[in-house]
């Protein structure tokens, strides 16, 4: 039985958090706003952070795929808390944030603003490590103000965030198909509704 004058000690909930990398860097933001109490920490191989918003308890501990520079590896309070996380080896390219890719699945998702893909980063065409570090850190690093996150009328990020690696790779791969198409000129252009012609007020076919 339960004694009613005990208190309750609730469990600490989970956030979304949003991933994206670089060659150097993984970075890593948790989707609360104006959060409060924030404790975190960095291990060779694991991220733990736990804060409260409007009186709720939240936390993330979960181990990384890779072992990262915690010397060169910081966190960034602000509007959304943000960990950016120095590669401990800087040729790989991680194809996941968490170590165990269930453990928080429906919580892990892709920063799509900053994504790039395998070989965008490491290709033959890949840019120069300050060009892209430029495009891929987080607006408020280079002076401009922070965006809000997307989020839907569930109060949660838009869905195409939670795909898989799979999924996201398959995605860029038709994106780069049309891209290549379109500049080869091998898309025809479709003949536009708006052109056929109309019948006129007295329903006879305009010339």
């Amino acid at each position: 039985w339960s004694n009613p004058s005990k208190p309750k000690i609730m469990a600490a909930l989970t956030p979304t958090f949003h991933w994206a990398q670089s060659r150097r860097k993984v970075f890593v933001t948790i989707s609360l706003v104006n959060c409060e109490d924030v404790k975190h920490n960095l291990l060779d191989s694991q991220l733990q952070f736990s804060g409260h918003v409007g009186g709720k308890a939240y936390s993330l501990d979960f181990e990384l795929p890779h072992s990262i520079d915690t010397k060169n590896s910081k966190f960034v309070s602000g509007r959304n808390p943000r960990f950016e996380l120095a590669k401990a080896d800087e040729s790989v390219f991680w194809t996941r944030l968490c170590k165990n890719k269930r453990q928080f699945k429906m919580f892990c998702k892709v920063d799509f603003d900053k994504w790039k893909d395998e070989d965008e980063l490491y290709g033959s065409d890949a840019e120069s490590e300050e060009e892209e570090e430029e495009k891929v850190a987080p607006v408020s690093n280079r002076g401009g103000p922070e965006p809000p996150l997307k989020i839907d009328a569930m109060g949660l990020p838009p869905l195409i965030g939670g795909m898989t690696q799979e999924q996201i790779n398959e995605l860029m791969a038709k994106e780069k198909v049309a891209r290549d198409k379109a500049s080869s000129g091998e898309f025809k252009e479709e003949p536009d509704s708006d052109d056929e012609p109309l019948p006129d007020l007295d329903g006879k076919q305009s010339a």
